[in-house]
């Protein structure tokens, strides 16, 4: 399942929920921090280390979490999979919350492979020249 941000209304709600607390999280962290280091973001939202980051080095990262937390207690049939998806686009928008709170405007999608596997794709926003 791939959310995008042209998805149903609630999907949509749900992420700039998402946005609004990865902001303000990202805020509250670093009050006393100078710098939060860039590896250290999905372990300071999510309490764990990403299983896998890959890039590209252009500016897109893909993220890979197997034992990805908002989704282990929701069931793995068809009729929870809805569910699945708004946790994965609430995710979405605490990650983009949190890195326009660093100066880092990007997008960012995410797919479910096989609940609680995510994949999140981010790509930086280049800024205009």
């Amino acid at each position: 399942a791939v959310v995008s941000t042209q998805s149903t209304g609630v999907v949509q709600c749900m992420e700039k929920l998402g946005y609004r607390v990865g902001f303000s999280l990202i805020e509250k962290a670093t009050k006393d921090e100078a710098r939060v280091k860039e590896d250290d973001l999905w372990n300071m939202l999510f309490r764990k280390q990403a299983d896998n980051l890959k890039t590209n080095h252009t500016g897109t990262f893909v993220i890979q979490d197997n034992r990805f937390r908002f989704l282990t207690r929701v069931s793995q049939s068809e009729q929870y999979k809805q569910r699945g998806e708004l946790y994965v686009a609430f995710t979405c928008g605490v990650v983009k919350g949190a890195l326009a709170n660093f100066g880092l405007p990007c997008s960012v999608t995410a797919e479910i492979d096989m609940s609680p596997t995510v994949k999140v794709t981010l790509t930086l926003q280049q800024p205009p020249i």
